[in-house]
């Protein structure tokens, strides 16, 4: 059991690091930068954790309701695909261009509030939209450890799965944290102008975009040899990040990472309850307060 779970822990640790959605990792890196720029680093630090539990728990759930569709013979999802990527990419380049321009889009409100980026439901659709353009490179990762559940236990077991959310989760979360780490010091870098660091995160993602539609959009021509080109290219680089990343000592540092993350944002969080308690804030628990990263 133990030898499975440390699998399936790095089964989903290499789901996060796939060709199809790659590139938005560094899209999820600039949500990490851009979130409550203007708060206290400790307070980002708590929400950058949470935020890599619910991306995570979303990028986990489509896997498991496509792996249910796959199960009952449907084969219309094979061909959604690319239509779906597109679709994702799209709006990923909307949203990080209202945050370069700092314009909200006409007749689209939808983008104004796909663009708050500070709210666990927001992460929780990052999640869904990155299993979503993942599908076809991941799926059959997460049907092994779904199999491999059923064979090797008399009864059905969760581990397998909580494994395999658990590895996703660290690689999600360090992210997350090395983005908030990240924008804490540019904000002091640029002295408070977190203006820009929105432009950055902005930037960041409307490249993301533009490479999640030339990655599906290429499927609906014969021959896209330029844009092979560069979804290849960036493939390598996703490949070099999964070498590393399913390697004994990258998920040594994978999991050390994220059980410190979680700890240090759990100690947080009961520090900044307990001064909330005495009147003196130090994180924002309520979970009424928004802080939203203004949208003009």
């Amino acid at each position: 059991m133990n030898s499975f779970a440390i699998y399936a822990f790095a089964a989903g640790a290499v789901a996060t690091v796939n060709p199809c959605g790659f590139a938005l990792l560094p899209a999820w890196f600039a949500r990490g930068m851009a979130d409550h720029a203007d708060r206290p680093t400790a307070e980002r630090l708590v929400r950058a954790v949470l935020s890599g539990g619910a991306v995570s728990l979303g990028f986990v759930t489509i896997f498991a309701i496509a792996g249910v569709i796959f199960a009952s013979g449907a084969s219309w999802m094979g061909p959604a695909l690319p239509w779906i990527g597109v679709v994702l990419g799209v709006g990923l380049v909307l949203v990080g261009a209202g945050w370069v321009t700092g314009a909200r889009l006409p007749g689209l409100p939808y983008v104004a509030a796909c663009r708050r980026v500070n709210t666990k439901y927001g992460a929780f659709g990052f999640g869904l939209s990155y299993g979503l353009v993942s599908i076809s490179c991941t799926l059959p990762v997460f049907m092994s450890v779904a199999g491999l559940s059923f064979l090797l236990e008399d009864t059905p077991s969760p581990v397998g799965m909580l494994s395999f959310l658990a590895g996703a989760a660290s690689v999600l979360t360090l992210i997350s944290v090395g983005g908030t780490f990240s924008g804490a010091g540019i904000t002091r870098l640029v002295q408070g102008q977190t203006v820009l660091l929105r432009k950055l995160a902005g930037v960041l993602t409307v490249l993301a975009g533009l490479y999640i539609v030339l990655y599906w959009g290429r499927l609906f021509f014969d021959s896209t040899p330029r844009a092979d080109t560069v979804a290849n290219t960036i493939g390598d680089y996703g490949s070099s990040a999964r070498m590393i990343v399913s390697s004994d000592f990258g998920l040594a540092i994978i999991l050390l990472g994220a059980v410190l993350a979680a700890g240090a944002a759990l100690v947080l969080l009961r520090l900044g309850k307990r001064q909330n308690a005495t009147g003196k804030t130090l994180i924002n628990t309520d979970p009424k307060h928004k802080t939203d990263v203004p949208v003009n």
